[in-house]
């Protein structure tokens, strides 16, 4: 194994390590409720990818830190599969409109977060000329 796929491998363990710790420290609520981990957890990976990308954008190795931090830790953390699980639940349970607003608020407030670490990364690390 490269040192390379070495270091995703650890980026994935800790984005899962982070994940399982969200689910441990914010307070869960039966099915059909959505869970407030799911969201916090996409949401601050959303904001970090928008950091991320400007950060990335002025890299010479860019790939490899895209690999390690984007597809690793931010992809360990985020879980696309655990938002099925919370809208199957609603539908299910036909709690629609609770469905709608989840769907809402994970789409519209990750659009939000990321274009938010987007304008954040570009005070961060501005673009050279």
């Amino acid at each position: 194994m490269t040192r390379a796929a070495l270091l995703q491998l650890l980026a994935v363990a800790l984005g899962t390590l982070l994940r399982h710790s969200a689910n441990l420290l914010l307070p869960r609520l039966p099915a059909p409720w959505p869970t407030l981990s799911t969201l916090t957890v996409n949401l601050a990976g959303c904001f970090c990818a928008g950091l991320l990308l400007v950060w990335l954008g002025q890299r010479q190795d860019a790939d490899f830190w895209r690999a390690v931090l984007l597809t690793g830790v931010l992809g360990g953390l985020t879980t696309f599969s655990a938002f099925g699980v919370d809208l199957l639940a609603m539908l299910r349970a036909a709690r629609y409109e609770w469905l709608a607003l989840t769907v809402l608020l994970h789409v519209g407030l990750g659009l939000a977060a990321i274009a938010v670490g987007w304008k954040l990364g570009q005070g961060l690390w501005p673009a050279r000329a």
